[in-house]
Formats: structure tokens, C-alpha cells, sequence
């Protein structure tokens, strides 16, 4: 592996967002408003009958529960984030979710909704705590394709690949990528990472498709990139004339085997060039 290429590895775009400064400490100052409102509400509340009625009725207006930190910890104890599947050849397919028909109004709310719980994973992910965020960004991604929200889909999955990436789950991680770019072939950061991962993987040659489509692509992030292109067209050059070889080894055994009934084999023909782009066969008894 070209020791060039080994630092780039590590260096994965990193789209994850967590809450700016302000909108933490609004966030807390809504948090104090709602402690001081539960108090007064506490000094005056008088039961009533009809409460459990009222709750009911609340409760059916409420269309999409936000994930909180907390039950994606909850969530860490009932389930792992890294389940067995027997089929490796579908391990870079979506679980399947049923589409729901919701109004436009619904969608952006949904969607609304995401974005904020996008920025709790975001400040799980910069705590390190990998685990936690990957829990959250796949119960989004649930409610995303449920809504049928692509562009949401694509950036979930994309933060999926990198916390797969970071709790050092490559093949995970580059199916998580691999589906971000089923929702929008052209989101650059989702084809950065794959190319990374892919040239990690020593998989050269889809690498340097990808890499050469990010320059067109997005030639801003192309060039954070750039030192790399030397390396991993080299590196793309030798896989290729080694599957060239190892294909051309299989025919050759192959054609042997049947000219062998005849007590022939390839090399009683030899191919030369006859001068106008193609070639003329000879036979050589000799060999």
C-alpha cells in the first residue's frame, strides 16, 4: 500500500453537526423557563376528572416523537448497533420501511424535527460517544424514509458510514455510503469518504473512479484530497493489469483444457500483429 495514501485514511469529511453555542444556551434558557412554568403550574393544579381524557386528546395531536439522548442510551442496552446478518450479499441494503402518506405540512415538520435531533447526535459524536449517535442517526433515518424524506435519508446514512468508520466497522461503514449515494448521487462528501475507505480497503481501482468523479464533482474538496492522485493511480494500475493477468490466466486454462483433447494448447498458436489493427494467427507445431 503506498505509505502517501495511509494518512489521508484517517482524515474522513466529517459532516456530523452538533448545536452551535447559541442554540445551547437558548436551549437552557428554555429549559429554566419550562422548570419555572412546571412550578407554578404545580402550585395551582387541582385534579380533575377529565384529565386523563385531555391527555388522550394531546396525545393523538402529536405526530412524531423527537429521539432524545436518553433513549438512545436506553436504546444502546436493547439492541446492538452491529447486528449478524447471514446474507453478506445484502449487506449494503437498507432495511425495507413502509412509505407513510402525510401531508407537505407533516413532512416539514418531520423533517424540522430531524435536523434538531441531527445536532444531539452531532454532540454525541463529538463526545466520542459513537454508539449513542449511531443509535440516534439510525432511528432517524426510520422516521426519514417513512416520510420520504431523501435529502434527510442521504445525510443520515452519510453520518451513519462515519461513526461506523470511527468505531473501526469499515464494511458497515462503507455500505452506510454506499446507500447515501442511492438517495443523491452527487452529495461529494458521501463519495469522498467512500473513495477514503475504499482506497483503506486497498479496493484501488474504485477508488480512483472516484476519486477522478470528485474533481468534477466538487474540486473545492477535491483538493483536500489532490497528494492522493499519484498514488492511487499507481496503485489503481497495478490492480488492474493483475486482474487483466489473473483473467487472461483463467482463459488460457480454460482453452487449454479443450485444445488438450486434441493434444494442442496455446501455445502451438501465436498472435502477431499484421500491420492494419488486428491480428494474424500461426500455428507452431515445434511448441
Amino acid at each position: 500500500m503506498d505509505k502517501s495514501n495511509e494518512n489521508d485514511n484517517e482524515n474522513f469529511e466529517d459532516c456530523v453537526e452538533g448545536k452551535k453555542e447559541e442554540d445551547k444556551q437558548s436551549e437552557e434558557k428554555e429549559k429554566e423557563k419550562n422548570i419555572e412554568s412546571d412550578k407554578n403550574e404545580e402550585d395551582k393544579t387541582i385534579p380533575n376528572d377529565n384529565d386523563d381524557e385531555d391527555d388522550t386528546s394531546n396525545s393523538k395531536e402529536k405526530k412524531y416523537i423527537p429521539y432524545t439522548m436518553k433513549q438512545a442510551q436506553e436504546k444502546e442496552d436493547e439492541e446492538s448497533p452491529f447486528p449478524e446478518s447471514d446474507d453478506k450479499n445484502d449487506s449494503d441494503k437498507e432495511e425495507h420501511v413502509e412509505k407513510v402518506e402525510l401531508s407537505e405540512q407533516e413532512k416539514k415538520d418531520i423533517e424540522e424535527k430531524i435536523i434538531n435531533e441531527r445536532k444531539n447526535a452531532g454532540d454525541l459524536y463529538k463526545n466520542k460517544q459513537y454508539i449513542q449517535a449511531l443509535n440516534i442517526y439510525s432511528l432517524l433515518l426510520k422516521d426519514a424514509q417513512r416520510a420520504d424524506l431523501k435529502e434527510q435519508c442521504c445525510i443520515l446514512n452519510c453520518n451513519k458510514g462515519i461513526c461506523f468508520n470511527k468505531l473501526n466497522d469499515y464494511d458497515k461503514a462503507l455500505d452506510s455510503f454506499k446507500a447515501a449515494l442511492r438517495y443523491n448521487k452527487d452529495y461529494s462528501k458521501a463519495l469522498c469518504n467512500k473513495m477514503l475507505l475504499l482506497n483503506k480497503k486497498e479496493e484501488y481501482l474504485e477508488a480512483y473512479e472516484d476519486f477522478k468523479r470528485l474533481k468534477t464533482l466538487d474540486y473545492n474538496l477535491w483538493e483536500n484530497y489532490r497528494n492522493m492522485e499519484n498514488g492511487l493511480a499507481y496503485q489503481a494500475e497495478i490492480q488492474k493489469k493483475k486482474m487483466t493477468d489473473d483473467m487472461l490466466g483463467k482463459l488460457k486454462d480454460v482453452g487449454n483444457t479443450i485444445l488438450g483433447k486434441f493434444g494442442l494448447s496455446l501455445n502451438n498458436f501465436q498472435m502477431t500483429p499484421n500491420g492494419q489493427g488486428g491480428y494474424s494467427i500461426q500455428y507452431n507445431n515445434n511448441k
